[in-house]
């Protein structure tokens, strides 16, 4: 079972109405909802908060198994990827993460590790301040496609486009916001000092808030 799913089963075994399990772990209602839902996914600190509130076990409440051998092992049907730090969606920056965080993920889908989301230059594509996205590391992406770029030693996220010059070669690269608030970063051209790379590509969201 994922955290949402051990928590609603809990409220039900103890006969507690969502505002009642809400008032013991300190939130409101709507969290409550959101988290049976699978629409938000708490941090480890918050696992670990409600889990003493309730009085079971930390393995229990975050869905984790119990024996040293099945801890290794991802549940059937998810996996579990490292959360490796925070990505922006504004002004490039980058806070790596100390690698103790894990979020979960369908097995179908095709990621290697999760960011989250800061700012609201992204929220035209519905990413917003802290919610989760995952990604699919690889080296290029096509044109449109939402990616997690390194500029030196920041990152963002950022739609690509690849601006060509009159011979068909590519002049220069656009990261692009989807908020209009923000201007596009422009990469590459004979000017361009920075080491850039792409990370992977944007494969999942979920919604935190």
């Amino acid at each position: 079972m994922e955290f949402g799913d051990m928590l609603k089963a809990i409220r039900k075994e103890r006969s507690l109405t969502q505002d009642e399990l809400a008032s013991i772990l300190g939130t409101t209602k709507q969290v409550i909802s959101r988290y049976e839902t699978k629409q938000r996914v708490p941090r480890l600190s918050v696992v670990e908060d409600y889990a003493v509130k309730l009085g079971v076990p930390l393995s229990l409440l975050s869905g984790q198994r119990t024996s040293a051998a099945e801890d290794a092992a991802p549940q059937v049907g998810v996996r579990r990827v490292p959360i490796i730090g925070s990505v922006a969606c504004g002004e490039p920056i980058y806070k790596p993460g100390d690698g103790t965080e894990y979020a979960t993920i369908e097995e179908g889908v095709a990621c290697d590790f999760a960011l989250i989301a800061q700012g609201d230059s992204m929220i035209g594509d519905r990413i917003h301040s802290g919610d989760l996205v995952f990604i699919r590391r690889q080296e290029s992406v096509r044109d449109g496609e939402i990616a997690a770029v390194a500029l030196d030693d920041e990152l963002t996220l950022k739609r690509v486009r690849r601006i060509l010059d009159p011979g068909g070669r590519v002049a220069f690269t656009q990261l692009l916001p989807s908020n209009p608030r923000y201007a596009p970063i422009t990469i590459g051209g004979a000017q361009e000092t920075r080491n850039v790379s792409i990370l992977g590509r944007a494969v999942a969201v979920r919604f935190m808030l």
